[in-house]
């Protein structure tokens, strides 16, 4: 739980500060999709507006560390409006903060009201996801390794014909008389056999 505190303690002071330096961010691997590879991809983020802007035309992804911008337009050939969407969304492993600016027609009556550049906003996902994700991958590992560890040297006993529990000697029986528990053979340890002498 403490980790899981820790973690939240960092999670959008780390994104403020990948947002405050984006300029000096060094983008990454890029994702470049034209026509109908982008439509599938659909908007980043919510757009603006109650009926639905058209498929997009152009994708572009843009990523560094904690950083991920997206670059999207696409054009109405009925309407001949074009829309566009640039969002930049901050944090690690899930995005905190987005921040996003629009653009369409703002000539346009029906598509009158909505602000095109809304200030940044924190994401749920994140603010939430971020501790558990990093809070359970420290917590895990340190939590299991005891559990392995007996994993692993019972089946080490196993395999000499020791009891997995006590470690007695236990080979040629089909109980330990030392704990009681009966006796687990693996496949190469048969039976009857003797235990060549120490040294």
């Amino acid at each position: 739980m403490l980790l899981v505190l820790l973690a939240a303690a960092v999670n959008v002071p780390l994104a403020v500060s990948l947002f405050r330096s984006r300029s000096e961010l060094q983008a990454g691997q890029t994702l470049d999709l034209r026509g109908a590879d982008a439509a599938p991809r659909g908007w980043p983020s919510s757009t603006p507006h109650d009926d639905p802007w058209p498929s997009p035309t152009y994708w572009l992804l843009t990523e560094a560390f904690g950083y991920r911008e997206y670059s999207v337009m696409a054009a109405d050939a009925e309407t001949n409006t074009a829309y566009g969407m640039d969002t930049q969304r901050y944090g690690w492993p899930l995005p905190v903060i987005e921040q996003k600016m629009m653009w369409w027609d703002w000539d346009d009556p029906a598509l009158k009201g909505p602000e095109p550049d809304p200030a940044p906003a924190l994401l749920a996902t994140g603010l939430i996801g971020n501790p558990l994700l990093v809070g359970t991958a420290v917590f895990i590992p340190p939590v299991l390794a005891p559990f392995v560890l007996v994993v692993l040297r019972r089946a080490m006993r196993s395999r000499r014909g020791d009891c997995p529990w006590c470690g007695y000697d236990i080979r040629d029986l089909d109980c330990c008389p030392e704990c009681g528990n009966e006796a687990i053979r693996s496949a190469d340890q048969p039976t009857g056999t003797s235990r060549p002498p120490p040294g």
